[in-house]
């Protein structure tokens, strides 16, 4: 499958759209599983959507475009991809390793953290990606 196929078909059957889908919901996954761990129980609490809105705006970011280019698409795998590293870095050390007092400050400031990261990360693959595919167009 060519890469211009890929990039016309919907996010929703577009194989990079839905490994990038996924990599974004394991990733809310494994932030929840550490604020249900860190509290003892699941008790809902307004940290909830802050932690896990930046999950569901990177996936509209990263995969609601139907019609986007293939190095869109996977410039958004990519970061979701480095996404899921940083958020089992961050809460699996800060509620299952570290035993510092203050490790539940993590999700404070780790959402801020991971979505900008992200986003930067998403850009300059795309960006790289975009030139590369100039770069085979012009040869």
């Amino acid at each position: 499958m060519s890469a211009k196929n890929i990039a016309k078909k919907s996010a929703a059957t577009n194989p990079v759209g839905i490994a990038t889908g996924g990599l974004l919901l394991i990733a809310s996954i494994v932030a929840v599983a550490a604020m249900i761990h860190g509290a003892g129980k699941f008790e809902w609490n307004g940290l909830y959507p802050w932690v896990v809105g930046p999950y569901i705006l990177l996936a509209l970011i990263f995969c609601l475009p139907f019609s986007q280019s293939a190095g869109r698409a996977v410039a958004g795998c990519i970061a979701a991809t480095l996404l899921l590293a940083f958020t089992c870095w961050f809460y699996i050390d800060a509620m299952w390793i570290s035993v510092s007092s203050t490790s539940a400050l993590v999700f404070l400031f780790a959402p801020a953290y991971l979505f900008a990261g992200s986003l930067i990360v998403w850009g300059l693959a795309w960006f790289v990606l975009a030139r590369r595919a100039g770069r085979r167009a012009d040869k």
